[in-house]
């Protein structure tokens, strides 16, 4: 993976988009609430306000690793001493009232400073590293020279922090707000910890400048971030450098450079975190006999792993979700990965390559995505193809980087799975599945909604999806039990999706219709049966995604079928589909019958727990002719009923003889004969055609016949 982003980065550098955009020491502070402390120009606390959990994931910092942070600084210890935190206990804080709250902060003494209280002031590392801004001119680092000018050194600490609880005595005095008054009781008095015995604070706090008007741009804000990075990654020389900069031989280049020590940079990336580039364990045997612990293991140069960092952050900038980075379904797990894709060779493209490749459901509107499902595949491949036009005719063979990231734990991240492939096979691959993704029948798939019934068409499966269905075991029933592992390994997910032109897929494509066979079959059952006796799914959570993924598995298996050559031109005129179509008016026949017979005409009593041509599904799909030779037996009482029914009830019985009558004649003129046993193929399309509508030509209107009868069942 880094030999692919060094020459991503050599790339960025050549259209001129590789930016300073990261450094090791300049970081996100992390989701928390998060106490805004405005300073004026003198280093005195002058405003006060609280910062939500999201404003407070959007502050930058400067630290090494968890030390030295600045200007976000967590306060460990209470400002004020033991004696004041015993007054409140955090039972009586909880159970308080906003007024009773304010009652018990008055009784504090703001003179008792806690003398344990250090965190409170710019570490020597920090101001030394920090050094080139005081020399800076630029005006958007305006305000943050200030700061480090006027924020209190170990000696005038004190001072600070009898400041900082005055404001906060202030504060409390006019506050109105429950949430900012609980930050403040921290810090100034902390909680109680048992395990220790003592009072703890671990409050975030975060400093600016008050006199905001004197600077083109505050502290806190990306400008600040922005030209921070840039400044520090100009200085050549950094701490330490003396030590680190032994001439090494670049794994990249080959060429001699400047080691990059002893700590790779470890960018805050989309869904994984902070992740260490390069990280090895210090005592690892293999390399301690080598003297090559660590990161010795592995010395790459620092401007070299500089720019890799930042083309790791352009690849991730949140205006490049969809395009070149995206969440994608683990198999393994139940934890997204972070799937990378874009062009080495012209890396600002702005094709939803991310999307296409991963989960094109990832859409910022989850309802508008519903409604268009469908549909979303065709014009994501319409954008992606036509933004790929000019590299395609320029050079049809430029490279499509596919990497996929896994987080194992907090420390250790890496990589799952790493494939490319050309241009051209992108796009030869993406029209066959689109292709390939309408093949299948006429299938809807109702569901009540408060505004009505929403039909659900196949939508085509994309590889994250194809990875999240392979993770729900269906029983008998048609319910589901999620499962942590996908029985489909990304490798051959992607393999079945996006196929080299050597591979031959005839194997794969077989495992892929017994597997998905074994998943969906009783998910397909029971749904066409549910539609058969219901007419429509009743308005749930739970219906809407069953039939989404139904949907989705009569998509995916009708792609297997067109890549083994079976089109729906064809298959729905062989034997297997209409022995499908054949159970599926088996079902609406009888319930027909106990509807006008067993009911008389009632629709609202009970049909029996199962219908024969469901019953009949499962023993069809495997021993075909056994199965319609005890089928026809058990239909003869219902067809016999069907012919001698009369009058205005029996208007659907006679439409289902005719379908009977249609489908039995598709069955006889077909050119293969039943056999003993159906394929997985076969399987597939029995499945298919029970599901799918039942078609038929409408009569015209002067015709003798009822006009333009529909498929429906008595629950209409």
């Amino acid at each position: 993976m880094l030999n692919e982003l060094y020459e991503l980065s050599r790339s960025l550098e050549r259209h001129g988009l590789l930016q300073s955009t990261t450094h090791p020491d300049v970081g996100n502070v992390g989701k928390g609430y998060c106490l805004l402390v405005e300073l004026d120009d003198n280093g005195t606390p002058r405003g006060l306000r609280i910062l939500q959990k999201k404003q407070t994931a959007t502050l930058w910092k400067h630290s090494k690793g968890n030390h030295n942070s600045f200007p976000a600084i967590r306060t460990q210890k209470p400002l004020l001493s033991a004696s004041e935190s015993k007054k409140i206990g955090d039972d009586a804080w909880e159970k308080a009232k906003l007024s009773e709250k304010l009652m018990l902060l008055s009784k504090l003494d703001y003179s008792s400073i806690n003398p344990e209280c250090t965190d409170v002031k710019i570490s020597e590392w920090s101001a030394k590293q920090l050094e080139s801004v005081l020399a800076s001119e630029q005006p958007e680092l305006a305000a943050l020279k200030q700061l480090i000018s006027v924020f209190p050194r170990e000696e005038k600490q004190s001072i600070f922090i009898q400041n900082l609880t005055q404001l906060l005595r202030q504060e409390i005095l006019r506050c109105g707000q429950e949430d900012l008054l609980d930050l403040i009781k921290i810090l100034l008095i902390g909680t109680y910890e048992s395990k220790n015995g003592k009072y703890i604070a671990g409050c975030m706090t975060y400093y600016d400048m008050y006199e905001t008007r004197k600077y083109e741009n505050l502290v806190l804000s990306s400008e600040t971030q922005r030209a921070l990075i840039q400044l520090l990654n100009s200085k050549h020389v950094e701490e330490g450098s003396e030590q680190q900069a032994a001439t090494i031989i670049s794994p990249f280049s080959g060429t001699k450079a400047v080691g990059v020590g002893d700590k790779y940079p470890n960018p805050n990336i989309p869904l994984l975190g902070l992740t260490y580039l390069y990280s090895k364990k210090s005592d690892t045997p293999c390399l301690t006999r080598y003297t090559m612990t660590g990161t010795k293991a592995f010395q790459a140069g620092t401007n070299e792993i500089r720019a890799i960092n930042d083309a790791l952050a352009f690849l991730t900038d949140d205006s490049r979700k969809g395009r070149s980075w995206q969440a994608m379904s683990d198999s393994n797990r139940e934890k997204p990965n972070l799937l990378l894709a874009y062009l080495p060779e012209d890396p600002q493209n702005n094709a939803y390559l991310a999307k296409i490749l991963g989960d094109p459901s990832d859409s910022d509107d989850p309802e508008e995505y519903r409604e268009r499902a469908e549909v979303v595949y065709e014009v994501l491949c319409k954008q992606v193809l036509g933004s790929l036009e000019d590299v395609l005719r320029k050079n049809p063979n430029t490279k499509v980087n596919l990497i996929l990231l896994e987080t194992l734990d907090a420390g250790r991240k890496q990589v799952v799975y790493e494939t490319f492939f050309t241009a051209e096979r992108l796009r030869e691959n993406l029209l066959t599945w689109k292709a390939a993704s309408q093949n299948t029948p006429p299938i809807e798939i109702r569901v009540r909604d408060k505004k009505g019934n929403i039909l659900i068409k196949p939508i085509c499966p994309t590889p994250s999806k194809i990875c999240q269905l392979f993770k729900i075991n269906y029983i008998q029933s048609g319910s589901g039990k999620p499962m942590k592992q996908s029985d489909a390994s990304l490798h051959e997910i992607y393999r079945l999706y996006m196929p080299d032109l050597q591979t031959d897929r005839s194997q794969l494509v077989e495992r892929f219709f017994q597997l998905t066979v074994q998943k969906s079959r009783w998910l397909l059952g029971d749904m066409a049966y549910q539609l058969i006796v219901d007419y429509v799914l009743p308005p749930t959570k739970q219906s809407r995604t069953q039939a989404r993924q139904a949907a989705m598995f009569a998509s995916l298996l009708s792609i297997l079928l067109y890549l083994t050559g079976i089109r729906k031109e064809n298959y729905m005129l062989d034997v297997p589909f209409n022995v499908g179509q054949f159970l599926k008016l088996a079902d609406m026949l009888h319930k027909e019958y106990c509807v006008q017979v067993r009911n008389s005409g009632d629709k609202q009593a009970s049909l029996p727990a199962q219908l024969i041509g469901n019953e009949m599904l499962a023993i069809i799909s495997e021993n075909p002719v056994e199965g319609l030779n005890r089928l026809c037996d058990r239909m003869k009482i219902y067809l016999a009923w069907a012919e001698s029914a009369i009058g205005e009830n029996a208007g659907l019985a006679k439409w289902i003889l005719a379908r009977f009558e249609e489908v039995s004649m598709k069955i006889v003129a077909a050119k293969s004969e039943l056999p003993e046993q159906f394929s997985p193929a076969q399987q597939v399309q029995v499945f298919l055609g029970y599901l799918a509508v039942i078609p038929y030509k409408k009569k015209e209107k002067n015709s003798l016949n009822k006009p333009n009868m529909k498929e429906k069942n008595s629950n209409e």
